[in-house]
């Protein structure tokens, strides 16, 4: 997929609190033979959901490609190792490796014996044949691991660029980004990524979606750490009588001028239950 020249569309589901597989599932019925691919979270928030590897390999089996999101807040090397064996064998081979959100105090122990960046050479050391600690894989398959980055962080933090890069010397053969809703960010990260040939062989992923009010906007941008919503975004929600429309419309502007940037290969489409509405934006770009 990510060797493709098209621009791509990816979005993200989050599995239910619930033992309903064909449920959380079948969430995105709607983006079978649309999305290029989608994310399957591991529990956000640091909070318990459906396991992500059971509705990553379910969605598999519906045609749809999948990127399984993996963090190491939850699990030591060998349970990361068996999920990603269990990955590979049910035909999932995409992950976007994170170190996940971290519990609040109290809350459940967290076990970071590895973040995103070691997650990712993890990824490779099994790629090649074997595990960690040298144990051969039998039938071993290649995964491809994934970074995240944040746009923002690009503009006033100078060692942005390279921790990227070593991710991508590691060998993360794509990225998806934060949210990032403002145009003139997205060209300034654009021409950074322009400076650093090792990004040309990757594809880069803008996180966008579809906002569903100026309430929404505006909680965003004051809770969600790297978001970023201009009062311009949050006025024209507010006035609009059709809010969900208008927050549709206003991604649409934005992936349409993503696509003329050379630097950006895609964007990634999130928000809380967004399936049917980021279906509906990437459809209207492939029809």
């Amino acid at each position: 997929m990510f060797e493709s020249q098209n621009f791509l569309f990816t979005a993200e589901t989050t599995p239910d609190v619930s033992t309903d597989l064909a449920a959380s599932a079948g969430r995105v019925d709607d983006l079978v033979g649309v999305a290029d691919a989608i994310n399957v979270t591991d529990s956000p928030n640091s909070k318990t959901r459906l396991s992500s590897l059971l509705v990553a390999a379910e969605i598999r089996r519906k045609g749809l490609d999948v990127i399984l999101q993996l963090t190491g807040r939850d699990r030591n090397a060998v349970a990361l190792e068996s999920e990603l064996l269990g990955a590979l064998s049910a035909g999932v081979n995409k992950v976007l490796c994170l170190t996940g959100d971290q519990p609040p105090e109290g809350g459940p122990k967290a076990v970071n014996e590895f973040n995103g960046a070691g997650l990712i050479q993890l990824c490779n050391t099994l790629s090649q044949g074997t595990l960690s600690d040298g144990t051969p894989i039998k039938a071993a398959k290649t995964v491809y691991p994934g970074a995240a980055d944040d746009i923002y962080q690009h503009l006033d933090n100078e060692n942005a660029a390279a921790g990227l890069l070593r991710k991508i010397e590691d060998g993360a053969g794509f990225v998806q980004t934060q949210y990032c809703f403002d145009l003139d960010v997205i060209k300034a990260y654009a021409k950074k990524l322009s400076e650093t040939p090792a990004f040309k062989d990757r594809k880069v992923l803008v996180g966008l979606g579809p906002l569903a009010s100026a309430k929404q906007a505006d909680w965003m941008r004051k809770n969600l750490w790297g978001v970023n919503i201009s009062d311009d975004i949050v006025q024209r929600l507010e006035q609009s009588h059709e809010p969900l429309r208008e927050g549709e419309a206003i991604c649409e502007e934005l992936i349409g001028e993503l696509m003329q940037l050379p630097e950006i290969g895609g964007v990634h489409l999130m928000g809380p239950n967004c399936e049917k509405r980021s279906a509906r934006i990437i459809a209207r770009f492939r029809s």
